[in-house]
């Protein structure tokens, strides 16, 4: 197992911890899922895995080369921010896509990403709310179909009022 130092950096963040910390006040009362640092984690985690089956289905020989997304540190950063801009969402209506995009740059270049990671990582955070088949890179369409398979709607108490609840989201796809 190898560390990621990058991400480390991230969760020790000033302003991940202050984005977390005001997601969690902005959805205090929420019934639906959650978006704290547990459902980026759990995100990341399940994002790593599908992009690593993926490449294995394919047989890809030089992993770096053909989806260079699938470096773990990427794929983990991408998770973790993913929803930190949800508490703006709250407030102003804004896409949080693209203020968590937005407001993890400077997260990312604090953290040691280079501009080449950082845009990939961006592109990954702007795509995770489309359907997987309409985002242009592996990272987006891991993160949008790894955002629907990390919640627990089996066991949710609020499933029959939830807008993106189906029966299929009972089902362990990964």
């Amino acid at each position: 197992m190898r560390s990621m130092p990058r991400v480390n950096l991230i969760i020790q963040h000033q302003s991940y911890e202050d984005y977390c910390r005001k997601n969690t006040q902005a959805e205090e009362n929420r019934i639906y899922c959650r978006h704290g640092s547990d459902h980026g984690l759990t995100v990341s985690r399940i994002a790593y895995l599908y992009l690593l089956e993926k490449l294995l289905e394919v047989g890809v020989q030089d992993r770096q080369e053909q989806m260079p997304e699938i470096d773990k540190e990427i794929v983990y950063a991408a998770g973790l921010l993913h929803d930190i801009g949800r508490w703006v969402e709250y407030e102003t209506q804004e896409d949080h896509a693209l203020v968590s995009a937005r407001i993890s740059l400077p997260i990312l270049r604090d953290c040691g990403f280079s501009s080449t990671e950082v845009e990939m990582i961006a592109l990954g955070i702007l795509e995770h709310r489309l359907s997987p088949d309409k985002t242009s890179s592996p990272l987006g369409q891991a993160l949008a179909l790894a955002d629907d398979w990390a919640r627990d709607c089996k066991n949710c108490p609020s499933q029959e009022t939830c807008y993106k609840y189906s029966k299929s989201m009972e089902e362990i796809i990964i």
